[in-house]
């Protein structure tokens, strides 16, 4: 839904155009000014997308209030009508980008033509820039914690809400995941004061987070993503949504259903506890499984067994801390979870051919052959 202002100091001039939108095809968020100064003040609260200015206004005219718009709104679409048929205020207009000029009385056969360009060019540009290569690299988030895209600065609840979506696709929690989305979205299923770009920006970053759980190709993304720039109303955009969350949702599921769950969940607790005293009975405890049949389980999925993973999970952390750390050997050991000094370095002898020291002696040996 696009945002039209009516700046006219005539209050019957912008009765009448009211009512000639509202038998127009889209459907608009509408917004009314009786001057430039206050049409400017709404600009910038409410993010217009189409401006209809009279050119002749008290306070601030038209071609003024056009001027200020264009420093910080280079982008809005702009219509000036007036009553006067003069040659100098068309050339005000158009340098100041004007997609068209009407004589008052306004036509409305006129009004829809203009109107129509404009639309026609606002989707055109928004699709353009779903499907741009800079909108799929550059992702949701600039620097963790708000969003930047076309000048607007993103709620940062919305992308703390994001990111616990995609801790709750990790976790593969299905309840959380479901009451996550749907709070995003029902924070736009009514009249915000927020542009229309904005609502359906971070409805299409839901979108490709969702789908990237999906075995779907890029043009499938590509061709869902331009029908949320394209949809006129938000009920359109969250059926959207909410069927391929259905999707994501039901494939958790089958994964949970799966040995290959087990073996994940089993798989993310070692990683995130790899230095402690982990042992089987442990492990099957955390999944409620026997001892036997985790093991079992573990080795078929993974060709490994419990204990070889445990291993390269600590000793690959271990190379890791020689690589970026001072510690001593000692420490690093007890760090991934070798108490045994002793046995740490056998076990990284075995995994690497090297033991620790030598391992963090030849690589400060080779940055200092760099350094020369």
């Amino acid at each position: 839904m696009y945002k039209i202002l009516v700046a006219d100091d005539e209050a019957d001039e912008r009765a009448l155009i009211r009512f000639l939108l509202r038998d127009y095809q889209e459907d608009f968020e509408l917004y009314e000014a009786k001057n430039g100064k206050e049409a400017l003040a709404l600009i910038n609260q409410y993010e217009i997308d189409i401006l209809l200015s009279d050119i002749q206004m008290g306070i601030m005219s038209g071609i003024e209030l056009a001027a200020q718009i264009r420093k910080t709104h280079p982008d809005l679409e702009i219509l000036f009508f007036s009553g006067y048929d003069d040659f100098e205020y068309v050339r005000s207009a158009l340098s100041l980008r004007a997609v068209n000029y009407i004589l008052k009385p306004v036509n409305p056969e006129e009004l829809k033509k203009s109107l129509s360009e404009i639309i026609d060019r606002l989707n055109s540009r928004n699709l353009q820039f779903v499907k741009s290569t800079e909108y799929i690299e550059r992702g949701f988030y600039d620097d963790g914690s708000k969003a930047v895209q076309n000048g607007q600065e993103y709620s940062e609840a919305d992308a703390v809400l994001m990111r616990e979506i995609e801790a709750a696709i990790t976790m593969k929690n299905t309840d959380v995941l479901r009451d996550q989305v749907n709070e995003l979205l029902s924070r736009y299923a009514g009249s915000k004061p927020r542009s229309h770009i904005y609502v359906r920006y971070i409805c299409t970053s839901l979108l490709q987070q969702l789908m990237q759980q999906l075995p779907c190709s890029m043009e499938e993304f590509e061709e869902a993503a331009g029908k949320i720039y394209m949809f006129r109303h938000f009920s359109d955009i969250e059926k959207l949504i909410q069927d391929y969350l259905e999707r994501v949702i039901d494939q958790i599921r089958q994964e949970i259903n799966s040995s290959n769950y087990v073996v994940y969940q089993v798989k993310q607790y070692i990683d995130l506890h790899f230095q402690e005293d982990l042992n089987l009975n442990q492990l099957a405890d955390q999944v409620f499984l026997s001892p036997n049949y985790l093991s079992n389980v573990f080795t078929k999925y993974t060709g490994c067994s419990l204990s070889k993973y445990i291993k390269q999970v600590r000793l690959t952390k271990a190379k890791e801390l020689l690589c970026t750390t001072n510690m001593k050997i000692a420490e690093v050991g007890k760090k991934v979870g070798y108490v045994n000094t002793s046995y740490f370095i056998k076990k990284y002898q075995e995994m690497y051919g090297t033991t620790p020291e030598k391992y963090r002696m030849n690589l400060m040996e080779g940055k200092s052959g760099t350094d020369k």
